[in-house]
Parts: C-alpha cells; structure tokens; sequence
C-alpha cells in the first residue's frame, strides 16, 4: 500500500494508522503493533524535519503475512542531510532494528521492517 502526503506534521497520523493497519493484518502482536505506530512517527519526524519546501512524503508499506516493510521518503533541497536525532535514532532502531538511509538525487529513503514475534504461541 502507497500513500502520500504533504511532509508536515499534521499528517503523521496518516502513517501511523496506515502502519499499524498493515501490521494488524501481517498478524503482528499488539506490541508490535504499537511498535510500527511508534517507528512511523520517529522516521517521518525526521523526514519532515529535512524535507525540501513544498515536498511531499512517500510511504509505501508491505505485508508479507508475517512482517511489515516500510519504506519512506520525501525530497530533501541538497544530498547533504543532516543526521537523525540520537535519541530518535536510537528509539527508532529499538523498535525496528536495522534501518537503512541513504540519499539518492535529493531523495531521502528509509526502509525498515518488522517481522511477527513467533516466540509467542496464541
């Protein structure tokens, strides 16, 4: 699923409902649920943050059954963005574990994703 919306941060609420919808459908436990939530608004927080004027953040999220892919992003004015936050990135990466962002032609993408807990039984 795509959608895509103005980077201000009125519309974060866009991506965390969108993420934990297609969490909620990869059968992830609600921790993880609230977890995608809590990821979203870190990663877009900084996307927002260094986007170009008038951009626009792309968020394109995968359900493989059992894991969400994220990927976000959102033109940037220069190949040199400054780096996330400490603590946001270091919030972010707990959440998530390995993230990975790069800068591409004044595009800044951040890809993540989260795999269902299967040491839980139901």
């Amino acid at each position: 699923m795509r959608v895509e919306f103005p980077a201000e941060t009125v519309n974060m609420a866009i991506a965390r409902t969108v993420g934990a919808a297609m969490a909620a459908r990869a059968d992830l436990t609600v921790d993880q649920i609230e977890d995608v939530r809590l990821a979203m608004d870190e990663a877009i927080s900084h996307l927002i943050s260094v986007a170009a004027e008038g951009a626009t953040v792309g968020c394109d999220v995968c359900n493989d059954g059992s894991s969400v892919s994220v990927t976000l992003e959102c033109a940037v004015p220069t190949d040199e963005v400054s780096a996330p936050d400490p603590f946001a990135w270091t919030v972010l990466t707990a959440l998530v574990g390995s993230v990975e962002m790069s800068v591409v032609d004044r595009v800044l993408r951040m890809q993540w994703s989260l795999a269902r807990d299967h040491s839980l039984s139901a």
